[in-house]
Order: C-alpha cells, then sequence, then structure tokens
C-alpha cells in the first residue's frame, strides 16, 4: 500500500532517494523572482541574479566563476598587448634603432697607399687621330705575322716640334706594341684579301731600340681603315714640311758612297800589291837570266 500511495503523490512533493525533498533542477533554469538562492537550475550555482544560464558568459560577477571561459591560448588583453608593443619599441632603441637604416660605420683600412702620378709620355702632345685597331708584325725567323694586341692607334703632334708620331698600345695593360715618326714617302698597301688593313715598313721604337720592322693593322670595316689611310697621308705631309727625313736620307747616301769609296780603296789596294808582286817577280827572273849568261 505503501508504493501505491507513493505513485500517487503529486510531483512538487517527490522525495529524493535519500529521503530528503528538494526542488526540481531545471537546466539553464533561473531562481524564483531572481533570488538566487531559491533557483534548482545551473544558473544558481554561479550565483547570478538574473537571467538564465549560458556557456561562455563571463563577467565581472562570474569572473571566478567555474563555467567562465578561459582566454584563447596566445590570446592577449588590450592591456597587455599595449604592454607589448611598448617593449618591442623599447628592445628595437636599445637594439640601436631602424635595423633597415643603412650603417654608418667606418674601417679604417690596415696598409694605407698614396696616388702616384702616372707618365704616359703622351702630355706634351696632341692627339689628331685615335681608333681602336689590331696591330701584327711580321717575323722574318718564322716568315709569319704575329699578333701584338689590340688597342687605339694614335697619330700624336708634338706641341713643341711639330712632328706627328704613330702609337699603338694594348687595351689593358697599355703595352707600346707601335712606337715610330711618320716618315715621308712611306707606302702604305693594302694586305691582301682584305679591305680593312694596310701593311707597311718603318724604323720602330716599340721595343726601346731602333728597328726596321714590317707592320700591319686591321680595322672594324673599310670605312675605318680609309679614315687611318687619310690621317696617315696627312702625318707624312706635316712631318714633310719640317723636313723629317731629309737628314736620314743624306745619312744614308753618305753612308753609301762612304761603302763604295771603301770597297773602291780596297780594290786599288789588293791591285797594288799584285803590280808589286808581279815587279818583283820580274826583277828577279832577270837576275836569273843574267846569272845564267855569265
Amino acid at each position: 500500500m505503501a508504493a501505491a500511495d507513493e505513485s500517487k503523490s503529486p510531483q512538487g512533493s517527490q522525495g529524493s532517494i535519500f529521503g530528503a525533498s528538494s526542488p526540481p533542477i531545471i537546466f539553464g533554469g533561473g531562481g524564483n523572482g531572481g533570488d538566487s538562492g531559491s533557483g534548482g537550475g545551473f544558473a544558481g550555482v554561479s550565483g547570478s541574479g538574473g537571467g538564465g544560464f549560458a556557456f561562455g558568459a563571463a563577467d565581472a560577477a562570474s569572473a571566478g566563476s567555474l563555467f567562465s571561459v578561459p582566454p584563447a591560448f596566445g590570446a592577449a588583453s588590450a592591456g597587455t598587448g599595449a604592454g607589448a608593443e611598448g617593449g618591442d619599441d623599447n628592445n628595437a632603441d636599445a637594439a640601436g634603432g631602424d635595423p633597415e637604416a643603412e650603417c654608418q660605420a667606418q674601417f679604417k683600412p690596415v696598409v694605407e697607399l698614396e696616388e702616384v702620378a702616372v707618365t704616359t709620355g703622351e702630355e706634351h702632345e696632341e692627339c689628331l687621330f685615335e681608333m681602336k685597331s689590331k696591330l701584327y708584325r711580321f717575323e722574318p725567323e718564322s716568315n709569319e705575322w704575329k699578333e701584338r694586341g689590340i688597342g687605339p692607334v694614335k697619330f700624336l703632334k708634338h706641341k713643341e716640334t711639330g712632328q706627328v708620331r704613330l702609337l699603338h698600345r694594348n687595351d689593358k695593360v697599355l703595352k707600346i706594341r707601335a712606337n715610330h715618326i711618320v716618315m715621308p714617302g712611306t707606302n702604305l698597301t693594302e694586305h691582301a684579301g682584305t679591305e680593312n688593313s694596310w701593311v707597311w715598313s718603318t724604323w720602330d721604337f716599340a721595343d726601346e731600340e731602333q728597328r726596321y720592322e714590317m707592320f700591319a693593322i686591321k680595322f672594324g670595316n673599310e670605312e675605318r681603315a680609309q679614315q687611318f689611310h687619310s690621317k696617315h697621308a696627312e702625318a707624312m705631309n706635316i712631318n714633310a714640311s719640317l723636313g723629317v727625313g731629309e737628314e736620314t736620307e743624306e745619312t744614308e747616301e753618305e753612308a753609301a758612297k762612304k761603302e763604295e769609296k771603301a770597297k773602291d780603296d780596297a780594290a786599288a789596294d789588293e791591285l797594288a800589291s799584285k803590280l808589286e808582286s808581279t815587279e818583283v817577280k820580274e826583277e828577279e827572273k832577270k837576275k836569273e837570266e843574267e846569272e845564267e849568261t855569265s
């Protein structure tokens, strides 16, 4: 009978298994009249005075609640972020300012070299012509052309004497490959099979000793070769007007005459010695004949 009575009892008076009666628990329900102590829902646990319970709801009153949501990993509050940015600025200032700024550090060299004035020997000359070319020199020992180098060829006019010389240097090392006065009467001839090169012979002083050389010079095209030819003729005319080469020609003629005279003198001496020997032999022969007759 007791079990039947219990089944008929109303819901509000239903007892617990421990014998004590308690109000029903409603998920998310609030208390009566906003009283935090009279509600049986989970909201009553948080101690909130009004409104239903919601996961993740956090305010000043529920900051220490059991169901309050902690900040996400790595997230920072407004105050913390501002402090972090301020710390980065302070670190940048302590490190020396803007890392992208140009370095102004100066380093003193271990060895200091002084500037040395370099003289080329062209300081007292005026350049009448300059053009890039390739120079060759004929080697009679091997009977072939040897390349001397690629570089500018110049006609230089001396400011005091007015004489014009030809100068050719290598591009990189600036070594002199041809250096001679443009002698009047020098004949430029085209190299066989080409229209942009010239061949000539002259006395040269490029190797610091005077030697009679045969040169060939080659240009990029026929037009540049013709410009060189015209400037070479102009240089010859300038030197001819100054009398360049006349003394050399007279000296060569005199030397030739002296050489011929020396040869003639030698031949005359030889002939005289032969005549003397012939006369001596004839005298000896006469003496022998006289001795025989006597």
